[in-house]
């Protein structure tokens, strides 16, 4: 039976060689774009179902290149969306990033309450720690701990990989909280680009990559930074070497 889907996460993809595969730019959650957009919904749902009329193959990997678009706001008077909090300036030492990392969460804490007030939920967490046992295992990591302890019977990878997920969601719902609406791509950029929890990943994923686990070695060069954001957040990674060690070991 032809198949045809939607991905989010497009190196995954590739590497596992599905038959047909379309890719969105959206935010983790949100294969089809933006809620009450249904023309662009429908858009996304042609584009992928469309891969089934395609005759080359056998793997067959689309891009939608197409951004989702904001959110329209409930009132004509209601500004664009705006980041909710001012962060501090560029920091430098790891242990910084978990303290200004608790300190940005704090003060987001009453926009994400606004987002579960006007949602009627939160995402639940699928690590099972609570944000701050996942900033304190990030800077474990961060400052070169091999294989920090958990209290969890689930392996250190996949501790590490939806903690990451888990609080990248908190913020992006924090964020949502605030009046206005922003496009996923505006939401993305600005976790990634001006969040001291960001820096915390990035510096987790840059000690990674000399891990001696090589499990852990292609997390921290695959799973947890997007690609794009390497120039920012793991400036002195060199991810062709990370590569050529995994093959190697």
């Amino acid at each position: 039976m032809p198949t045809t889907g939607i991905s989010l996460v497009r190196e995954h993809t590739q590497q596992m060689r599905l038959p047909r595969f379309l890719w969105v730019p959206f935010e983790l959650g949100r294969p089809f774009g933006a809620p009450n957009e249904a023309h662009f919904q429908r858009r996304v749902l042609r584009s992928a179902l469309e891969l089934l009329d395609r005759e080359e193959g056998p793997v067959i990997l689309e891009d939608f290149l197409d951004d989702a678009p904001a959110y329209a706001p409930s009132d004509a008077g209601e500004a664009g969306w705006a980041c909710p909090v001012t962060f501090h300036p560029p920091l430098e030492k790891h242990s910084e990033f978990v303290t200004a990392t608790l300190e940005e969460m704090e003060r987001l804490a009453p926009w994400h309450e606004f987002y579960v007030e006007r949602r009627g939920s939160a995402a639940p967490g699928a690590s099972g720690f609570g944000r701050e046992q996942i900033v304190k295992l990030l800077g474990e990591l961060a400052q070169g701990a091999v294989a920090p302890e958990v209290e969890t019977e689930a392996p250190l990878q996949e501790c590490i990989r939806l903690g990451c997920d888990d609080l990248r969601t908190w913020y992006m719902e924090a964020a949502q909280g605030q009046p206005g609406r922003g496009s996923s791509s505006e939401l993305r950029d600005w976790f990634w680009n001006e969040t001291a929890a960001a820096r915390l990943v990035g510096s987790v994923a840059t000690a990674l990559l000399t891990n001696p686990n090589p499990i852990l070695m292609f997390l921290g060069g695959r799973a947890l930074v997007p690609r794009e954001y390497f120039p920012v957040l793991m400036p002195t990674a060199d991810p062709s070497q990370w590569e050529i060690e995994r093959e190697s070991t």
